[in-house]
């Protein structure tokens, strides 16, 4: 390994009584691999954890502490006690700790192959059971309950397939599909709740809201604002466009775009497939005035190198930056587009096709752990250089 901390079992014992909830705080975003002796586990609440042990090259040794979900959780997910062995070697997956040497554990595999997933369900269940779990999620997300974390294990394929059915629970309360979203595109870490790919969700009719208007913090759990970039469908040729200008000719406008998402979990119950079926946790959309767009070079060249920045009220400059590093819109669309058409899809004109953040976040509730609560009454998204004028999108927040 490239990092090595002197790590004992007295500090290990000291790590886990002090282990929170605050899993965001402790734990970065990035996925790392270890492998070690399992030396310590302790099945307990709120955090099962174990302690492992590396032997480097010139004879030392030293520790890693890995935290998952607790042992009343594991239970449910039939992840019993026996099966966390002392003594074997493990290749262990998850999220990079803050501090060193430590990992928020997704899975790990023993050497004879057996592996286990501690953010799934082992046992076979039905149809019927998951679409009753799915009416009680969409029920508690509109309700600003916390969601239960959808632990079943399947392929990403059938994590969308039931991402539709919540749509359809979701539909009759806040309406029709009129576009989709996407994240993950970005160079940044991944997220250890999106597929590496990149992830996929609906924009429904009732999250839309038309720029300038206003919300309450009180509308949200754990709402964070986020600037965005979205285009609209012109045309169903986009369905077949292969070159980037093809694509281009099947769009008619961009869209500036914010949102403020609300990703309301139950603590530690949120994995990649709940993330999915859960609609990515997608609340509120806002849109501005549409700029029209043709398939043209110049056109390509502006929507790569555009520069954007976030105002308050008081037009200071929250925080600015540009397309070119970020990713490419067009290539986005594309995954968006061949993304749905192995959902059995296609896009239809006049739908929104939102791209994911462009690394402007920030949060609206205090004690957040991924960061201190914006706290101006404004949220004024600009685009530059796409226009003579800037494109723009505004929140506003009642204080």
């Amino acid at each position: 390994m490239t990092r090595v901390i002197v790590f004992g079992l007295t500090a290990f014992v000291a790590c886990v009584a002090n282990a929170h909830h605050a899993t965001v705080a402790n734990f970065t975003q990035e996925i790392i691999s270890v492998d070690g002796i399992v030396e310590q586990v302790r099945y307990q609440n709120p955090h099962t954890s174990f302690l492992i042990s590396q032997i480097s090259d010139d004879g030392k040794k030293s520790y890693w502490l890995l935290e998952t979900v607790g042992s009343t959780a594991l239970e449910r997910r039939g992840v019993s006690r026996d099966r966390l062995l002392v003594g074997k070697k493990i290749h262990a997956t998850g999220q990079n700790g803050r501090r060193q040497n430590t990992m928020y554990l997704h899975n790990l595999e023993y050497e004879d192959g057996r592996r286990i997933n501690f953010f799934s369900v082992a046992r076979p269940v039905s149809g019927e059971q998951i679409r009753a779990e799915l009416t009680q999620m969409a029920d508690d997300f509109m309700s600003y309950r916390e969601m239960k974390g959808f632990l079943h294990e399947m392929n990403l394929a059938d994590a969308y397939r039931w991402q539709d059915e919540m749509v359809k629970i979701m539909e009759p309360a806040m309406g029709g599909v009129v576009g989709y979203k996407t994240g993950g595109h970005d160079p940044g870490p991944g997220f250890a709740t999106f597929p590496p790919e990149g992830i996929r969700a609906y924009l429904l009719e009732g999250m839309m809201r038309p720029s300038g208007t206003a919300v309450r913090v009180e509308e949200f759990r754990r709402g964070f604002l986020e600037a965005d970039f979205a285009f609209r469908v012109g045309d169903s040729s986009i369905n077949d466009a292969q070159t980037d200008l093809e694509i281009l000719a099947g769009l008619d406008a961009i869209i500036p775009f914010a949102e403020i998402p609300d990703p309301y979990y139950e603590p530690d119950t949120r994995s990649i497939n709940g993330t999915i079926v859960a609609n990515m946790g997608t609340r509120m959309s806002f849109t501005g005035e549409p700029v029209l767009l043709k398939p043209t070079e110049e056109w390509l060249d502006k929507i790569n190198n555009f520069t954007f920045a976030v105002y308050d009220e008081n037009d200071v400059e929250i925080q600015s930056g540009q397309m070119n590093g970020w990713y490419e819109p067009i290539t986005v669309v594309r995954w968006i587009r061949d993304q749905i058409s192995e959902s059995g899809k296609e896009l239809e004109p006049g739908q929104l096709l939102s791209l994911g953040n462009i690394g402007i976040i920030r949060q609206l509730h205090e004690g957040s752990p991924r960061g201190p609560a914006y706290t101006s009454k404004q949220f004024r998204l600009e685009y530059h250089g796409l226009t003579d004028e800037p494109a723009i999108v505004i929140i506003n927040i009642e204080r």
